[in-house]
């Protein structure tokens, strides 16, 4: 038996402690008034009598208690042969890298191969456990002896088409080696890739007492080409406008000319040449995208002619819509604000609404539910009929995007919104100088692409008394502090508030070059058309619903129509990873479909190798010994024939309290009675 940390037996010193509050503090006098002391015969009391240990039993508990919290402290251990006989072998660790470029020729059949013959050395008395890191590393076995069930997990181990990740292993490497307290040995099954390598060193530092051993599963540099992006409308509303543009790359490549084809459901609408400089990138652009309408699996495919045809196509889903109608309301005496709009809206490469403007009385008696939104241009007041129908919709999930300068009343709310302006002011040139746009929140979609608004001069605008509540979101604020944009949440849907009329003449906004990227995504917000990416790497996540929509089903289908949730998972996940390369139907909690074509990283497609120099260091940073081998060291030199006792001293103390408590009551209890 020893001690991991003996100096704490010092505190064996302590166990005076209970003699103390036993013997010294127990006998207390107590005075009793009397008349006079005149017949009373002085006389020497003994003290032995006070000084004799009373309830021995408590005392005995609370001297234990002490000296046994110094051993924990100084955490004792035992050595055993039971425990040296099975840290007598080797802990070894099988990791199988399983990404996406194993997938070229016979890398993974080498790697599954070689796992396998290296667990058939396993000795007797020798552990082993396989993982995969081709993504997050994964544990496929627990630390077992039974070399039927590591060869039955390497079996079972398939190609994957995520990212492998040295410094995911070492972690995993490390944390084997602190969880076991002892030396492991590290079987690595990989390709070596350069891509895989952290951008810091240290991330890949091994523990001391691990021993890595690297398999290449090939030593050849591949030369290959691959889609490596392809720029698509995730929407098309008029399929003679869509421009997809594909990036073609080439890694360890000579000059080279390939055709490229682009599908749509599997049929190809237009095939072209492309010539790639060595180890190069290129482009090409195909400005036509005949779809049917709906949901539409398109592809791109490159006639690569290398070894690697896994990664010679790119997915991407398009939706094809006709514009959705949105609804400006203006007042009479503004003909610029529906110019404006009117041609920043046409304008886009592929608009996706068409404008309805009107008077506030001539939209009085229009069905709002036929808008994917609606814009009211500084109208002033409104008729209650038109005020009801906007609460209404908005309430119902739509979105209003209301401007307010001139036109409006101080003292009254902006309609819908509820939200006060106190005051218009008009910039005087004489006095002072025209506001600008301070603070935006570029977390905001609007402000995601338009990014210098610098340029922006305002010279009229109102004040308004926002709510400090969390419905309301200022996106913007001028330089004197005063909100620009607004966005308050009223029952399921949005108003936005921009304090200031679009008409050119209270500010310049419409001009700018900042107008119509922040209308697009605006108006795209409002109408749906901005939600959802489309297109997503392997290994990536997708949300799957919002806070208000908890336990609403949800689903995801896979290839084969197979369903990739649980009933439990269908109702509660909130998000879903995509495991591997091809189209997801995902089906949300609103009811609205989408398409996700999912990929995988480019990254996997560069077969340049990590450098022998790199490996060698890599395997420098586990070889040290560990620490503690002299024999005063405790167990660190020992630690695979002892097992420390500290936790077992723990649960003793954890009794004794609970004893001493309820005995030291009692005793207390029959103090006071006998009082």
């Amino acid at each position: 038996m020893g001690f991991l940390a003996p100096a704490f037996l010092a505190g064996a010193a302590l166990l005076g402690l209970p003699v103390y509050v036993h013997l010294l503090q127990q006998y207390r006098q107590k005075p009793v008034p009397f008349s006079s002391l005149m017949f009373f015969e002085r006389r020497t009391q003994s003290s032995i009598k006070h000084r004799r240990l009373k309830y021995l039993l408590l005392f005995a508990l609370r001297c234990a208690f002490v000296a046994l919290l110094v051993l924990a402290f100084a955490r004792p251990y035992i050595h055993s042969k039971a425990i040296a006989r099975a840290n007598a072998g080797r802990l070894v660790i099988f990791a199988i890298d399983n990404s996406f470029s194993m997938r070229q020729g016979d890398r993974f059949a080498k790697a599954k191969q070689g796992a396998l013959d290296e667990i058939a050395k396993l000795g007797e008395g020798d552990r082993g456990q396989v993982i995969t890191f081709g993504g997050p590393a994964k544990l496929l076995t627990d630390i077992t002896s039974d070399k039927q069930a590591l060869r039955s997990a390497a079996q079972a181990v398939e190609a994957g088409d995520d990212t492998s990740s040295y410094a995911e292993l070492s972690r995993v490497l490390r944390s084997t080696v602190e969880s076991t307290k002892g030396p492991i040995e590290a079987q690595v099954f990989t390709d070596l890739q350069k891509t895989s390598w952290p951008a810091a060193f240290p991330d890949a530092r091994l523990d001391d007492g691990t021993k890595l051993i690297v398999h290449a599963v090939t030593d050849k540099l591949i030369p290959n080409w691959t889609i490596e992006n392809v720029d698509a409308p995730q929407r098309v509303f008029d399929t003679k406008k869509v421009r997809t543009l594909v990036t073609v790359a080439g890694y360890n490549t000579d000059k080279a000319t390939r055709k490229v084809s682009l599908l749509a459901n599997g049929k190809t609408i237009e095939t072209k040449s492309i010539d790639i400089d060595p180890g190069s990138r290129a482009t090409v652009e195909f400005l036509t995208l005949d779809v049917p309408y709906g949901l539409t699996r398109c592809e791109v495919r490159l006639d690569g002619g290398d070894q690697f045809p896994n990664d010679d196509h790119w997915y991407f889903s398009v939706e094809r819509a006709d514009p959705k109608p949105a609804l400006l309301v203006h007042n009479d005496n503004d003909p610029n604000s529906p110019l404006y709009f009117r041609t920043a809206m046409e304008s886009a490469n592929d608009a996706a609404f068409t404008l309805d403007s009107r008077s506030p009385s001539q939209a009085t008696n229009v069905d709002l539910s036929k808008f994917a939104f609606v814009i009211l241009s500084d109208p002033g007041p409104l008729s209650q009929t038109l005020e009801a129908a906007l609460e209404k919709y908005v309430q119902g999930g739509g979105h209003v995007f209301a401007t307010v300068g001139r036109n409006a009343t101080p003292g009254r709310s902006v309609p819908v919104a509820n939200i006060p302006v106190n005051q218009i002011h008009t910039i005087s040139p004489d006095n002072e100088s025209y506001q600008t746009m301070a603070q935006i929140d570029r977390s905001y979609p609007s402000f995601g692409r338009a990014q210098n608004w610098d340029s922006v001069e305002i010279f009229q605008y109102v004040k308004l008394q926002v709510p400090d509540s969390p419905d309301a979101r200022i996106a913007a604020r001028m330089a004197n502090g005063l909100p620009l944009m607004v966005d308050r949440k009223i029952g399921e849907g949005h108003v936005l508030i921009f304090a200031s009329a679009l008409d050119n003449v209270a500010n310049n906004l419409p001009l700018q070059p900042v107008w119509l990227p922040f209308l697009e995504q605006t108006t795209h917000e409002m109408g749906g058309v901005g939600s959802g990416r489309g297109t997503y790497k392997v290994g990536s996540y997708v949300d799957l619903r919002t806070a208000r929509e908890k336990n609403i089903p949800v689903e995801v289908i896979g290839e084969g129509d197979k369903r990739l949730l649980s009933l439990s998972e269908s109702a509660k996940a909130s998000t879903f990873q995509f495991p591997s390369e091809g189209f997801f139907n995902i089906h949300r909690a609103n009811g609205r479909e989408e398409l996700a074509a999912v990929n995988a990283d480019r990254r996997e497609s560069d077969f340049t190798q990590v450098a022998a120099a790199t490996v060698d260091s890599w395997k420098n940073t586990g070889i040290a010994p560990n620490p503690g081998a002299g024999p005063s060291s405790g167990p660190e030199n020992t630690r695979n024939d002892s097992a420390e006792l500290w936790w077992w001293v723990l649960a003793l103390l954890a009794m004794l309290a609970v004893a001493e408590s309820v005995l030291g009551n009692r005793h207390i209890a029959a103090g006071k009675e006998a009082a």
